[in-house]
């Protein structure tokens, strides 16, 4: 009898710690549902305002949560790149023509990861148009970063995902205030672009001080990436552009010894784009936007020596057939 009855109370202990934990799960699931601090559910979750917010999420987990965002929102141009492109490129200075645009760009992007990104949008289905914007860093030695998960790619890899954003063990912390918290300044838009405010003198020269020159050391064999990323995405409208780059950072480059190689990847991007009939655009130099001083804060054109100012961006897309006013911010180069 004693026994059955301590079988009894373990049953009843048991049971009662499963429902708890369910209990739990689903309180956590809802809550996770209703703020979604990843932004990967819904336009406008109560963190966000007017459409952007602060997120360190995204700052620190964007490989993860703009491919996500990209399934979600079935975008029909797709803007492809590193920070720059985040940072430079407002979807809401490309033309109507392009419908839906979405600003793919991802902090330290490396050319083995634009296969990925093509096939993502070949999966997503959407995407008719693609602007894949290159910096000369994308194809060195330069210590990449842990890639995109190529799982992403597939609907069931983001099915996974999306599941992972619900049970992850942070996700109270991320349930908790406006996450003011981030690693970088500026505010997130959900078409992916990031409004960036004017960098002080001493984070600017922290930025040019910080960079590996010496680990940029071009590597040829990386374009074969993104050949294999225009394999993919061949039957859609493709764009390939070289990223506009201040005089203080060729400057640098060239102080680094990477000058002649520079100049070799430019080539043979050109070269690349000429084999495969795209349109190219090379505005690493020769752009009307030189008033950057490395020692002081950020210009009117630049942030810092790496990043431009959405000014640029208008200028850069208007150059490129997409601006909402197609003479671009109303300068001519390139």
């Amino acid at each position: 009898m004693r026994a059955a009855a301590q079988t009894s109370t373990a049953k009843g202990f048991a049971a009662s710690f499963a429902m708890t934990v369910v209990s739990i799960v689903g309180l956590l699931t809802g809550l996770t549902f209703w703020r979604d601090p990843y932004w990967v559910f819904r336009d406008n979750p109560p963190w966000t305002r007017d459409g952007g917010g602060m997120s360190r999420l995204l700052d620190v987990e964007m490989r993860l949560i703009k491919p996500l965002q990209i399934a979600r929102l079935k975008p029909q141009t797709l803007l492809i790149g590193s920070s720059v492109v985040y940072r430079g490129l407002d979807p809401r200075d490309v033309s109507a023509m392009a419908g839906q645009v979405y600003n793919a760009g991802v902090s330290a992007l490396m050319a083995r990861e634009l296969p990925t990104l093509a096939a993502l949008a070949v999966d997503v289905g959407s995407i008719r148009r693609v602007v894949i914007e290159l910096d000369y860093f994308m194809f060195t030695a330069w210590p990449p970063p842990e890639p995109i998960d190529r799982k992403l790619a597939t609907a069931s890899g983001r099915g996974e995902a999306l599941v992972s954003t619900v049970l992850n063990p942070k996700a109270i912390d991320n349930l908790r205030g406006r996450q003011s918290r981030r690693t970088e300044p500026g505010l997130w838009h959900a078409d992916g672009y990031k409004a960036t405010p004017d960098f002080d003198a001493e984070l600017v020269g922290r930025i040019s001080r910080e960079q590996n020159i010496a680990a940029m050391v071009y590597r040829p064999g990386d374009l074969s990436y993104l050949e294999r990323a225009l394999d993919l995405l061949q039957g859609r409208d493709v764009t390939i552009v070289l990223s506009p780059m201040s005089a203080a950072q060729r400057q640098l480059v060239e102080a680094g010894g990477r000058g002649p190689e520079l100049a070799a990847w430019r080539r043979d991007v050109a070269a690349l784009a000429v084999r495969r009939s795209l349109p190219f655009h090379d505005f690493v130099s020769g752009h009307p936007f030189e008033d950057f001083d490395p020692a002081k804060a950020s210009s009117r054109y630049w942030l810092d020596t790496l990043h431009f100012k959405p000014e640029v961006g208008r200028w850069l897309l208007g150059r490129i057939g997409l601006a909402v006013h197609p003479a671009g911010a109303g300068a001519t180069s390139g």
